[in-house]
């Protein structure tokens, strides 16, 4: 009998509901989605015409956060087997209906950044009133997750590392490890034409990524003469420094260098379109801010079988290895990258090792693991 599976994210990450989700039913499960009507919107592009494949639960206008768990619960108890629950920290107010949310079927906690069920805080920040509040609230609903986390039968974890931590840290319950993502089935071709073209991606603020950094070492190219680059930052800005970067983009622009970036949220079609033209992936993100979590750009290269520049000691994933370059500091990007205009035969070698290491990632592959770490471990009693 096919097991019944639920994917729940009422909160951020659409693509983890697709990933899941196209996992299970891969596996030949019965799939029930529960989510927000904005979420189903941005992840529907990620289905196209397999929507009918799912069954959805989406909370309507008139249901309050409170009401819609509850309806989930009842759900849950009723139809599911197993519910995989992606991000569950919300404000305070919210956050205590996920401590009396106890559907009675098998709940996994799908874990992007594990440190912080183990006494990893949230930075407090300074930089204005509303962010220092955001980030004293953040850390009160942390206290709160952090007491609803035994009530899940297990996690899933994405990488080594985090296993590693997970069970160094004392947590005793199941733990299965393997990616959260798999290389999409048909990668478009793009080669280097002598226009290196580089992308990066994720809101755009200053506490998660030094875009400052990165814009300085694109100015610095520029000064330099070397004219043939171009940088696409995908992500929308957030608060008064994300804008400020975005300030800093269309400064640069008047300056002459060849910079795309956005102003709101970026369709997944954009960003299909961006990553696939693209040479390279460049993450700027502060390693601190992630632990053993994957950056968006590790996950991109994945997915569209692309080379990246990332900071040391933030790959998790030592499948790709040999198509990443790796910097100490920011500031050292503008030598990287000139190396490589430099040497156009290494971007080539680059971009093919990139295709080799996204084969480790294919469905099949990941969802063989799916089924045997994540499925079997859960339903062995179905």
């Amino acid at each position: 009998m096919a097991p019944n599976i639920g994917v729940m994210e009422l909160h951020a990450d659409v693509e983890n509901i697709y990933n899941e989700a196209s996992l299970a039913r891969y596996c030949n499960a019965n799939v029930t989605i529960f989510t927000t009507k904005l979420l189903y919107e941005r992840v529907l592009p990620f289905f196209k015409e397999d929507k009918e494949d799912y069954n959805w639960v989406i909370q309507q206008k008139e249901e309050s956060f409170r009401s819609f768990l509850k309806k989930i619960e009842r759900h849950c108890t009723n139809e599911i087997d197993l519910l995989f629950i992606n991000t569950f920290i919300a404000l305070p107010h919210h956050q205590i209906f996920y401590y009396f949310f106890r559907p009675q079927c098998k709940i996994v906690h799908v874990v992007g950044r594990i440190e912080r069920f183990f006494g990893k805080r949230h930075p407090i920040r300074y930089s204005s009133v509303r962010q220092f509040a955001l980030s004293v609230l953040a850390n009160a609903s942390q206290c709160v997750a952090n007491r609803t986390f035994p009530h899940f039968d297990g996690i899933w974890v994405e990488n080594k590392d985090a296993y590693k931590y997970a069970v160094s840290a004392g947590y005793k319950k199941k733990i299965s490890s393997l990616p959260f993502q798999y290389a999409h089935k048909k990668v478009r071709s793009h080669e280097y034409n002598g226009k290196l073209r580089f992308v990066t991606i994720g809101t755009v603020n200053d506490y998660r990524r030094d875009y400052r950094g990165l814009l300085n070492a694109f100015e610095k190219l520029f000064d330099s003469g070397r004219k043939n680059v171009a940088l696409t930052v995908l992500g929308a800005p957030i608060e008064s420094r994300g804008w400020q970067i975005v300030d800093r983009c269309r400064k640069l622009i008047a300056k002459g260098l060849d910079i795309t970036f956005y102003t709101e949220h970026v369709p997944e079609e954009q960003i299909v379109e961006q990553i696939s033209s693209a040479d390279i992936l460049i993450s700027p993100n502060h390693v601190s801010m992630y632990g053993t979590g994957t950056f968006g750009a590790i996950v991109k290269a994945i997915q569209f079988a692309k080379p990246g520049i990332y900071p040391v000691n933030s790959l998790h994933h030592e499948e790709l290895t040999s198509s990443s370059l790796f910097y100490d500091k920011i500031e050292e990007l503008p030598s990287i990258i000139e190396n490589l205009l430099s040497d156009p035969e290494s971007i080539k070698e680059l971009s093919q090792k990139a295709h080799i290491n996204s084969e480790k990632f294919s469905l099949d592959k990941v969802a063989k693991d799916f089924q045997e770490y994540v499925l079997k471990k859960y339903l062995i009693d179905l």
